[in-house]
């Protein structure tokens, strides 16, 4: 999968991947790039987020 998007919050970075968004502290960012392709499984296994927001919650809490 390709990473769509990635935002910075004061000490946070979320990456948008497949429409999921990971989570992770700034101390903790992996080296992803936008457009860079990933592998999901790898990815958190490798980075360990510390929090994944699948496309189903979102629009749960969206409406």
């Amino acid at each position: 999968m390709r990473v769509e998007k990635m935002m910075l919050d004061y000490n946070e970075i979320t990456y948008t991947i497949g429409g999921v968004k990971f989570r992770y502290l700034f101390e903790n960012k992996p080296a992803l790039k936008v457009g860079q392709e990933v592998e999901l499984v790898e990815l958190i296994h490798n980075t360990r987020p510390y929090l994944i927001v699948s496309k189903e919650a979102q629009r749960q809490m969206e409406g």
